[in-house]
């Protein structure tokens, strides 16, 4: 149960209510998770005086293994990620103390101040403890701030990848690290450990079984976004239509509709007037279809990207794209022969 104590007169309280709790995210996760009650202290005071409520806004916890006893709480404007954070620590059963800790070792302010100072290390070509630094923010990133955690699969194996070439003990590390991960079956992290070591030839070879095997099509489903750049640096257009997009105008919306919640603005980020983050998001797709020479289905794709779509950004990406995989498709086939 998630009790919100307010007031009418309260600012930061009218912020929580136009920013926070208008949140899909968070919406999604209360429907889903919890009992959200809001009680204006200046027409409850009765309960707002039996859990000390001096300050607004303020959030109590209560879960079903604190019983009557709250779990923890939260004073002042939290935003939508900071909520989030706080209420998925307290369902995976932490104490108010474990999460507590979690946001300020592993909140986003520590996690950059460490990315800093790993990035710091390795310019002043201190490799191995820059080494530890880039292995830490491997095992932790995520654990405080879920909104990180694209940074593991972005930002993060790039600066690995410097690291390792320059660097054999990185090398080492990060190779047993990719061992350890195909043990576990972690697909994602052996696939991005394999792109860090520069072995994504490893990648493919795993990819031409799985993708023979029925039992094995679920993780090139689940893993696509990490096999999408994989496949076409490697000319495999065809693997990438048939595998990665099987329903390409269903991708295509649902690219769309990432992409439109990415231009919302929320309380923790900034997005530039002019920020679309769509055009780009469907290159690949529509770039392997080309490549493949599924022509007709290419164009169904264009179609559907310009009505969804119709700028001048978004017409110019996709004419570059199509002259550019016309001409590597003719040059794969003269090469062939």
């Amino acid at each position: 149960m998630l009790v919100e104590f307010t007031a009418t007169w309260c600012p930061p309280c009218k912020k929580m209510e136009s920013e926070t709790w208008t949140d899909e995210a968070v919406q999604h996760w209360i429907e889903e998770n919890a009992i959200a009650v809001q009680i204006d202290v200046d027409k409850d005071e009765k309960t707002s005086s039996a859990l000390k409520i001096d300050s607004m806004p303020t959030l109590v916890l209560f879960t079903p293994q604190s019983g009557t006893q709250e779990l923890a709480r939260q004073v002042g404007f939290v935003t939508p990620s900071e909520l989030l954070r706080w209420l998925e620590g307290a369902k995976s059963g932490k104490s108010a103390g474990e999460i507590e800790k979690e946001q300020t070792e592993f909140g986003e302010s520590a996690i950059w101040e460490r990315l800093s100072k790993a990035r710091q290390l390795f310019f002043a070509h201190q490799n191995a403890e820059a080494l530890e630094e880039y292995i830490w923010l491997w095992s932790n990133i995520g654990k405080g701030h879920s909104s990180l955690a694209d940074l593991r699969v972005s930002l993060l194996p790039v600066e690995m990848k410097q690291l390792c070439k320059a660097h054999s003990t990185a090398r080492q590390r990060f190779s047993a690290m990719r061992d350890a991960a195909e043990q576990a079956r972690n697909r994602q992290d052996w696939i991005i450990l394999n792109g860090i070591l520069d072995d994504n030839a490893r990648t493919l070879t795993w990819f031409d079984k799985a993708k023979i095997d029925p039992n094995q099509r679920i993780d090139i489903e689940r893993h696509a976004a990490l096999l999408e750049p994989i496949l076409s640096s490697n000319s495999r257009w065809s693997d990438a239509a048939k595998f990665l997009y099987p329903d390409p105008l269903a991708k295509i919306n649902d690219y769309y509709k990432r992409a439109q919640d990415m231009k919302k603005p929320r309380a923790d980020t900034e997005v530039a007037a002019d920020f679309d983050p769509f055009p780009s998001m469907v290159l690949l797709l529509y770039g392997a279809y080309i490549g493949a020479g599924r022509e007709a289905e290419a164009q169904k794709i264009e179609s559907e990207c310009l009505r969804l779509d119709d700028t001048s950004t978004m017409r110019e990406a996709l004419d570059n794209m199509a002259k550019g995989m016309r001409a590597a498709r003719t040059a794969q086939s003269k090469s062939a022969k």
